[in-house]
Protein backbone atom coordinates (compact mmCIF):
# COMPACT_ATOMS: atom_id res chain seq x y z
CA UNK A 1 0.00 0.00 0.00
CA UNK A 2 1.28 3.42 -0.87
CA UNK A 3 0.98 6.58 1.14
CA UNK A 4 -0.47 9.90 0.06
CA UNK A 5 0.73 13.23 1.39
CA UNK A 6 -0.93 16.60 1.62
CA UNK A 7 -0.64 19.82 3.58
CA UNK A 8 -3.42 21.53 5.52
CA UNK A 9 -3.53 24.65 3.36
CA UNK A 10 -2.98 25.46 -0.33
CA UNK A 11 -1.19 28.79 0.15
CA UNK A 12 1.24 30.15 2.73
CA UNK A 13 -1.00 33.20 3.26
CA UNK A 14 -3.56 31.00 5.02
CA UNK A 15 -1.27 30.15 7.95
CA UNK A 16 -2.11 33.28 9.96
CA UNK A 17 -5.83 32.79 9.36
CA UNK A 18 -5.66 29.18 10.56
CA UNK A 19 -3.74 30.16 13.70
CA UNK A 20 -6.33 32.84 14.56
CA UNK A 21 -9.06 30.15 14.57
CA UNK A 22 -7.74 28.92 17.91
CA UNK A 23 -8.79 32.14 19.63
CA UNK A 24 -12.50 31.54 19.07
CA UNK A 25 -13.70 30.23 22.43
CA UNK A 26 -11.56 27.09 22.74
CA UNK A 27 -10.06 25.69 25.95
CA UNK A 28 -12.21 27.89 28.20
CA UNK A 29 -11.45 25.88 31.35
CA UNK A 30 -7.73 26.19 30.72
CA UNK A 31 -8.01 29.93 30.10
CA UNK A 32 -9.82 30.44 33.41
CA UNK A 33 -7.31 28.35 35.34
CA UNK A 34 -4.42 30.24 33.81
CA UNK A 35 -6.01 33.60 34.66
CA UNK A 36 -6.52 32.55 38.28
CA UNK A 37 -2.98 31.25 38.71
CA UNK A 38 -1.24 34.13 36.99
CA UNK A 39 -3.11 36.66 39.19
CA UNK A 40 -1.81 34.84 42.26
CA UNK A 41 1.71 34.86 40.85
CA UNK A 42 1.51 38.58 40.12
CA UNK A 43 0.32 39.26 43.66
CA UNK A 44 3.23 37.28 45.10
CA UNK A 45 5.59 39.58 43.18
CA UNK A 46 4.08 42.76 44.71
CA UNK A 47 6.68 43.07 47.48
CA UNK A 48 9.31 43.40 44.74
CA UNK A 49 7.54 46.13 42.78
CA UNK A 50 9.02 49.59 42.39
CA UNK A 51 12.53 50.93 42.86
CA UNK A 52 12.98 52.34 46.34
CA UNK A 53 16.02 53.85 47.97
CA UNK A 54 16.31 50.83 50.23
CA UNK A 55 15.80 48.27 47.44
CA UNK A 56 18.87 46.05 47.40
CA UNK A 57 20.48 44.34 44.43
CA UNK A 58 19.11 40.94 45.44
CA UNK A 59 15.53 42.20 45.20
CA UNK A 60 16.27 43.83 41.85
CA UNK A 61 17.53 40.47 40.60
CA UNK A 62 14.34 38.77 41.76
CA UNK A 63 12.22 41.50 40.15
CA UNK A 64 13.97 40.84 36.85
CA UNK A 65 13.46 37.12 37.28
CA UNK A 66 9.79 37.62 38.15
CA UNK A 67 9.24 39.47 34.87
CA UNK A 68 10.84 36.62 32.95
CA UNK A 69 8.74 33.97 34.71
CA UNK A 70 5.53 35.86 33.97
CA UNK A 71 6.43 36.36 30.31
CA UNK A 72 7.38 32.68 29.97
CA UNK A 73 3.95 31.68 31.26
CA UNK A 74 2.11 34.20 29.10
CA UNK A 75 4.11 33.22 26.00
CA UNK A 76 3.49 29.51 26.57
CA UNK A 77 -0.23 30.16 27.01
CA UNK A 78 -0.43 32.08 23.74
CA UNK A 79 1.45 29.40 21.81
CA UNK A 80 -0.80 26.68 23.22
CA UNK A 81 -3.93 28.62 22.31
CA UNK A 82 -2.55 29.21 18.82
CA UNK A 83 -2.35 25.45 18.44
CA UNK A 84 1.45 25.26 18.65
CA UNK A 85 2.12 22.96 21.63
CA UNK A 86 5.55 21.80 20.48
CA UNK A 87 6.75 25.40 20.30
CA UNK A 88 5.49 26.12 23.84
CA UNK A 89 7.78 23.52 25.44
CA UNK A 90 10.98 25.64 25.66
CA UNK A 91 9.09 28.43 27.44
CA UNK A 92 7.54 25.97 29.88
CA UNK A 93 11.02 24.56 30.53
CA UNK A 94 12.33 28.05 31.33
CA UNK A 95 9.75 28.33 34.13
CA UNK A 96 11.64 25.48 35.80
CA UNK A 97 14.87 27.47 35.64
CA UNK A 98 13.18 30.59 37.02
CA UNK A 99 11.64 28.63 39.89
CA UNK A 100 14.99 27.09 40.82
CA UNK A 101 16.70 30.48 40.76
CA UNK A 102 14.01 31.93 43.01
CA UNK A 103 14.72 29.14 45.49
CA UNK A 104 18.44 29.93 45.37
CA UNK A 105 18.11 33.70 45.56
CA UNK A 106 15.80 33.54 48.57
CA UNK A 107 18.41 31.56 50.48
CA UNK A 108 21.59 33.02 49.01
CA UNK A 109 21.09 36.74 48.25
CA UNK A 110 24.75 37.05 47.26
CA UNK A 111 24.09 34.69 44.34
CA UNK A 112 21.27 36.98 43.23
CA UNK A 113 23.60 39.97 43.32
CA UNK A 114 26.19 38.12 41.25
CA UNK A 115 23.48 37.16 38.75
CA UNK A 116 22.48 40.82 38.48
CA UNK A 117 25.82 42.63 38.67
CA UNK A 118 28.39 40.12 37.38
CA UNK A 119 26.28 38.28 34.77
CA UNK A 120 26.76 35.06 36.72
CA UNK A 121 24.93 32.06 35.26
CA UNK A 122 23.58 29.18 37.31
CA UNK A 123 22.80 26.27 35.03
CA UNK A 124 19.97 23.97 36.15
CA UNK A 125 22.18 21.00 37.02
CA UNK A 126 24.48 23.17 39.15
CA UNK A 127 21.53 25.02 40.67
CA UNK A 128 19.89 21.74 41.62
CA UNK A 129 23.12 20.48 43.20
CA UNK A 130 23.41 23.67 45.25
CA UNK A 131 19.79 23.42 46.37
CA UNK A 132 20.32 19.83 47.48
CA UNK A 133 23.31 21.01 49.53
CA UNK A 134 20.94 23.48 51.19
CA UNK A 135 18.44 20.71 51.90
CA UNK A 136 15.93 21.90 49.28
CA UNK A 137 14.24 19.44 46.94
CA UNK A 138 13.34 21.27 43.73
CA UNK A 139 10.43 19.11 42.53
CA UNK A 140 10.28 20.96 39.22
CA UNK A 141 13.73 19.73 38.21
CA UNK A 142 12.37 16.22 37.63
CA UNK A 143 10.93 17.44 34.30
CA UNK A 144 13.86 19.47 33.08
CA UNK A 145 15.39 16.64 31.05
CA UNK A 146 12.04 15.75 29.50
CA UNK A 147 11.31 19.32 28.46
CA UNK A 148 14.87 19.73 27.18
CA UNK A 149 14.32 16.73 24.93
CA UNK A 150 11.03 18.20 23.71
CA UNK A 151 12.68 21.56 23.08
CA UNK A 152 14.79 20.14 20.24
CA UNK A 153 13.89 19.11 16.70
CA UNK A 154 13.66 15.37 17.30
CA UNK A 155 10.77 13.26 16.03
CA UNK A 156 8.81 12.89 19.28
CA UNK A 157 8.94 16.67 19.77
CA UNK A 158 7.60 17.30 16.27
CA UNK A 159 4.47 15.16 15.98
CA UNK A 160 1.60 17.35 17.13
CA UNK A 161 0.98 18.70 13.62
CA UNK A 162 1.40 15.44 11.75
CA UNK A 163 -1.67 13.28 11.20
CA UNK A 164 -2.18 9.86 9.65
CA UNK A 165 -5.62 8.75 8.54
CA UNK A 166 -6.58 5.31 7.25
CA UNK A 167 -8.30 5.76 3.89
CA UNK A 168 -9.04 2.10 3.28
CA UNK A 169 -7.69 0.46 0.16
CA UNK A 170 -5.81 3.61 -0.75
CA UNK A 171 -3.54 3.16 2.28
CA UNK A 172 -2.67 5.93 4.76
CA UNK A 173 -3.18 9.62 4.20
CA UNK A 174 -0.46 11.73 5.86
CA UNK A 175 -1.31 15.34 6.57
CA UNK A 176 1.18 18.01 7.65
CA UNK A 177 -0.51 20.99 9.28
CA UNK A 178 1.47 24.18 8.82
CA UNK A 179 0.46 26.70 11.44
CA UNK A 180 -2.18 25.34 13.78
CA UNK A 181 -4.26 22.21 13.40
CA UNK A 182 -7.58 21.13 14.89
CA UNK A 183 -6.75 17.45 14.96
CA UNK A 184 -7.67 15.37 18.04
CA UNK A 185 -3.97 14.66 18.56
CA UNK A 186 -3.08 18.36 18.56
CA UNK A 187 -5.91 19.22 20.93
CA UNK A 188 -4.69 16.54 23.31
CA UNK A 189 -1.11 17.87 23.12
CA UNK A 190 -2.44 21.33 23.96
CA UNK A 191 -4.33 20.06 27.00
CA UNK A 192 -1.24 18.16 28.20
CA UNK A 193 0.84 21.30 27.63
CA UNK A 194 -1.53 23.30 29.81
CA UNK A 195 -1.43 20.58 32.45
CA UNK A 196 2.37 20.72 32.53
CA UNK A 197 2.35 24.52 32.65
CA UNK A 198 -0.17 24.56 35.49
CA UNK A 199 1.69 21.89 37.47
CA UNK A 200 4.93 23.89 37.36
CA UNK A 201 3.17 27.14 38.27
CA UNK A 202 1.49 25.31 41.15
CA UNK A 203 4.86 24.16 42.48
CA UNK A 204 6.20 27.71 42.23
CA UNK A 205 3.17 29.14 44.05
CA UNK A 206 3.29 26.60 46.86
CA UNK A 207 7.00 26.86 47.56
CA UNK A 208 9.36 29.70 46.51
CA UNK A 209 6.69 32.30 45.72
CA UNK A 210 4.77 31.52 48.90
CA UNK A 211 8.02 31.91 50.83
CA UNK A 212 8.73 35.21 49.09
CA UNK A 213 5.27 36.59 49.82
CA UNK A 214 5.07 35.30 53.38
CA UNK A 215 8.16 37.09 54.61
CA UNK A 216 7.34 40.36 52.83
CA UNK A 217 3.63 40.87 53.53
CA UNK A 218 1.19 41.23 56.41
CA UNK A 219 -0.06 37.94 57.85
CA UNK A 220 -3.72 38.57 57.01
CA UNK A 221 -2.83 39.53 53.43
CA UNK A 222 -0.79 36.37 53.03
CA UNK A 223 -3.55 34.22 54.55
CA UNK A 224 -6.10 35.48 52.00
CA UNK A 225 -3.64 34.86 49.18
CA UNK A 226 -2.79 31.40 50.53
CA UNK A 227 -6.46 30.43 50.69
CA UNK A 228 -6.80 31.26 46.99
CA UNK A 229 -3.70 29.19 46.21
CA UNK A 230 -5.24 26.25 48.08
CA UNK A 231 -8.43 26.59 46.00
CA UNK A 232 -6.42 25.94 42.83
CA UNK A 233 -5.47 22.35 43.74
CA UNK A 234 -8.91 20.67 43.31
CA UNK A 235 -9.35 22.45 39.98
CA UNK A 236 -6.01 21.12 38.76
CA UNK A 237 -6.83 17.59 39.91
CA UNK A 238 -10.14 17.81 38.05
CA UNK A 239 -8.36 18.91 34.89
CA UNK A 240 -5.78 16.17 35.36
CA UNK A 241 -8.53 13.56 35.59
CA UNK A 242 -10.24 14.95 32.49
CA UNK A 243 -7.06 15.02 30.40
CA UNK A 244 -5.59 11.68 31.42
CA UNK A 245 -8.71 9.54 31.59
CA UNK A 246 -8.50 7.00 28.80
CA UNK A 247 -11.75 6.96 26.79
CA UNK A 248 -13.54 3.70 26.18
CA UNK A 249 -12.71 1.89 22.98
CA UNK A 250 -14.46 3.45 20.03
CA UNK A 251 -15.06 6.80 21.75
CA UNK A 252 -11.50 8.09 21.86
CA UNK A 253 -10.94 11.45 20.23
CA UNK A 254 -7.23 10.76 20.07
CA UNK A 255 -5.60 7.58 18.82
CA UNK A 256 -5.07 5.13 21.70
CA UNK A 257 -1.48 4.35 20.75
CA UNK A 258 -0.71 8.06 20.61
CA UNK A 259 -2.40 8.54 23.99
CA UNK A 260 -0.35 5.79 25.64
CA UNK A 261 2.91 7.08 24.17
CA UNK A 262 2.19 10.62 25.35
CA UNK A 263 1.18 9.49 28.84
CA UNK A 264 4.35 7.43 29.25
CA UNK A 265 6.61 10.11 27.80
CA UNK A 266 5.25 12.91 29.98
CA UNK A 267 5.17 10.92 33.25
CA UNK A 268 1.69 12.19 34.01
CA UNK A 269 1.39 9.95 37.06
CA UNK A 270 4.25 11.92 38.60
CA UNK A 271 2.34 15.14 38.04
CA UNK A 272 -0.65 13.68 39.87
CA UNK A 273 1.51 12.50 42.77
CA UNK A 274 3.05 15.94 43.32
CA UNK A 275 -0.28 17.71 43.02
CA UNK A 276 -1.90 15.32 45.48
CA UNK A 277 0.83 15.50 48.12
CA UNK A 278 0.43 19.22 48.75
CA UNK A 279 -1.59 20.05 51.83
CA UNK A 280 -3.11 23.44 52.56
CA UNK A 281 -0.63 26.27 52.29
CA UNK A 282 0.32 27.47 55.77
CA UNK A 283 3.45 29.09 57.18
CA UNK A 284 4.49 29.42 60.80
CA UNK A 285 7.22 31.57 62.31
Amino acid sequence: MGEEYETSYPKIEEVEAKISEWHKGVFLKERLLFAGMIELILESFKPLSGRRKETDEGELAMSTLATRMFNDAEGAKQLLLWGLPDQAQPLIRDIIECTMLFRLFLRKPKMAKKWLMNLAEYHPKAANAKLLELGVLAKEYAWYGLLSHQGHSNLLASLSHTQETDVGEQGMLCQFHFGSARTPETEYCIQVGFLMLFSLLHIALNEPLAELYYWRSESDVFSKWGAKVNDIKPKLLELFSEVTKKPDSGTSKADHAFWELTKRKLRLNEFERILTEYGDLTFED
